[in-house]
């Protein structure tokens, strides 16, 4: 089963290989971010991948669209437009 690893709360989360990000937090609300508007145009869920990336999901059109007008560099991904394949750890 994968994990989410949060380097600032020091917790390690346990998600179904597959699962997105967001429904992830709808099962489980401890998970260590919050969401705004869940279309990936906010970036509100915005996480820091510090390792992990090749893990989750390929980025959408709308993902990268905000990424890119929020100005927010390739270490970051929505975690309302992807999901979970193996381990990932955030910041």
């Amino acid at each position: 089963m994968p994990s989410l690893i949060s380097l600032r709360n020091k917790k390690i989360y346990h998600i179904k290989q597959g699962l997105e990000l967001l429904k992830a937090y709808q099962l489980n609300c401890s998970l260590p971010f919050r969401f705004g508007c869940t279309k990936g145009l906010c970036a509100v869920c915005a996480i820091k991948v510090v390792k992990g990336m090749e893990n989750l999901s390929k980025k959408t059109q709308e993902e990268t669209a905000t990424l890119t007008t929020k100005r927010l560099d390739a270490n970051y991904r929505l975690a309302c437009q992807c999901a979970i394949f193996g381990e990932v750890v955030i910041d």
